[in-house]
């Protein structure tokens, strides 16, 4: 059985001129990294102040148009699309942050590694508290355009540099952001400052299944762009000298997948608010159980994304009964701990 394994890992599958590595494995790890999702999507659905049979969501799924009821306000308008939210929203962060490590070859990069986090934020405070009537259609458009210009400065800036400099040009323009963002906020009344800041903190409270729709439209095709150019980043792997002379050109594939990136990034903090380490997180995650190239890592990362970020906002929502804590908070008690641990790992290798 295990030889057989062994030679199914290492045949390609050919379509149409192209072909695909396939790894049991990796296969196998994802399929069952799904039926954990879908285990804890299926929890999510039933748990909560109005517990719900199977049955009873299967009912709501196939009636959807019966008659107004509190068990089908609470499925449609708050639990079906809180789920759904936390599993698309952790996917993109989880995807993101794959790129952001393998673009910078840094393990410790993240997609708030550029200020992108708080640029987005801080466009939607604006909207949010001078053009309340304003569509919220306009929050995920002007959240990417200030990710892509706050980017665009931290390129300029590090232009020629090395990816330290890069990173710590990103850093700092970052810390710069949110003090403005901390300055907006002792400008405040006491109600307004709370709501920003619970938003901030990444609830998922204010999900709706339009959210939802709107985001895969966006998110599903910069996903393909970014698994197309997997072969290529596999090959950039091997250093910018050896990938050009393979016919790679580094610095259009590295521009292409940060601002894939970035848009995907600025997507989820305008919907869900600031969800921090789920970027940095995932990647690691994948590898350890995930062996593999780019595209694997990428699947992967956006897989163990979403289990991550879906069962963060079930824990926030059920483990303190009628108290409800922000997913981001949760993310947040998970990965500063991790993140110490991976600076304490690379500090004992120098």
């Amino acid at each position: 059985m295990r030889a057989f394994f062994t030679r199914l890992a290492v045949k390609p599958l050919r379509w149409r001129g192209r072909s695909i590595l396939l790894s049991p494995h990796a296969l196998l790890v994802g399929g069952l990294i799904a039926m954990v999702i879908v285990l804890i999507f299926i929890f999510s659905l039933t748990q909560g102040e109005l517990p719900l049979t199977l049955s009873e969501v299967y009912h709501q799924l196939t009636h959807a148009q019966d008659p107004a009821s509190l068990a089908q306000t609470i499925f449609w308008q708050m639990r079906l699309p809180r789920s759904v939210i936390a599993i698309i929203a952790g996917g993109v962060l989880g995807a993101a942050g794959a790129v952001m490590q393998s673009t910078t070859r840094n393990g410790l990069a993240d997609p708030s590694l550029l200020g992108i986090k708080e640029a987005a934020c801080l466009v939607v405070w604006i909207e949010l508290l001078f053009f309340p009537t304003l569509s919220p259609v306009w929050r995920p458009i002007s959240a990417m355009i200030a990710g892509l210009l706050v980017t665009g400065a931290v390129m300029q800036l590090a232009k020629g540099a090395s990816t330290s400099k890069f990173i710590l040009i990103g850093i700092g323009i970052s810390w710069g952001l949110n003090a403005l963002l901390g300055v907006i906020l002792t400008t405040l009344d006491p109600k307004q400052a709370q709501q920003l800041m619970l938003w901030m903190a990444g609830s998922l409270q204010q999900a709706t299944l339009g959210t939802a729709q709107f985001m895969l439209v966006i998110a599903l095709p910069l996903f393909a762009l970014l698994l197309y150019t997997c072969r290529a980043s596999n090959i950039l792997q091997l250093g910018n000298a050896t990938a050009t002379s393979l016919g790679v050109n580094p610095l259009p594939l590295n521009r292409l997948r940060v601002v894939c990136a970035v848009i995907l990034t600025a997507l989820t903090v305008s919907t869900v608010g600031s969800i921090g380490f789920i970027g940095l997180m995932a990647p690691h995650i994948t590898r350890r159980i995930v062996r593999g190239g780019q595209s694997y890592l990428l699947c992967g990362s956006a897989l163990v994304g979403a289990l991550l970020l879906l069962l963060a906002d079930s824990c926030g929502r059920l483990a303190f009964a009628l108290t409800q804590i922000p997913a981001g908070v949760v993310v947040a008690l998970l990965g500063g701990p991790f993140l110490l641990i991976l600076l304490w790992k690379r500090a004992t290798r120098l």
